[in-house]
């Protein structure tokens, strides 16, 4: 083995040691790894009468299913912290909405829980136009939930987050149909989500 690599090869155990170390410190501190799950949102009748006004057609992306009122988006990674449900939970998926020749494609939602204000952004492609990632809804996550997060054979729930539509998101949809219709705060629905944690995750 020559210098260089004898190089790479220490500065690779040194890097995989550090890894090491730090998950075991945040997961010290109740912090840990999502390692699935699936959300559901429940759509509003109101958003779901804006759609119907608007002959907006939803429609959803590879791995989400779409029944009834009900949206499946499933969980791929993310962290939380089970002392506060602060954290990042990643999904996979997503919903198109048509219109005639006019549509909007929303996909890789990530849910943001680490400050006051708690929020979900997403992809969005308008009309073969690459918007980028948008605030899309505001969550106001539910006045049930007890802290600290207890999960039971690696999962916990988080249920009742209330959905409103933000300003950027309530933009991004109006601009793609040509309407003023969405309104800032609009009540979108509700979501659901059961997440999965390493065995033996303890937030107490």
């Amino acid at each position: 083995m020559n210098g260089l690599m004898k190089k790479l090869s220490v500065a690779a155990s040194v890097f995989a040691v550090a890894l090491t170390l730090s998950a075991t410190r945040a997961e010290a501190q109740g912090i840990y790894m999502v390692q699935g799950g699936r959300t559901t949102v429940t759509l509003s009748n109101a958003f779901l009468a804006d759609l119907t006004t608007l002959k907006i057609t939803p429609t959803t992306i590879y791995s989400s299913q779409l029944y009834e009122n009900k949206v499946f988006f499933p969980i791929t990674s993310g962290d939380i912290n089970l002392a506060n449900a602060a954290g990042q939970i990643v999904h996979s998926g997503g919903i198109a909405l048509t219109a005639g020749t006019k549509e909007i494609r929303l996909d890789s939602f990530i849910l943001t829980t680490t400050g006051e204000q708690s929020y979900i952004t997403a992809l969005a492609v308008a009309n073969g136009k690459f918007i980028g990632r948008i605030n899309l809804f505001d969550v106001e996550l539910s006045s049930d939930l007890k802290f600290p997060l207890v999960p039971e054979n690696g999962d916990f729930f988080l249920s009742g987050s209330k959905l409103n539509l933000d300003p950027a998101g309530a933009a991004a949809l109006n601009d793609a149909f040509d309407v003023k219709t969405f309104e800032d705060n609009l009540y979108i629905g509700y979501a659901g989500s059961v997440v999965f944690v390493p065995l033996g995750a303890d937030g107490l």
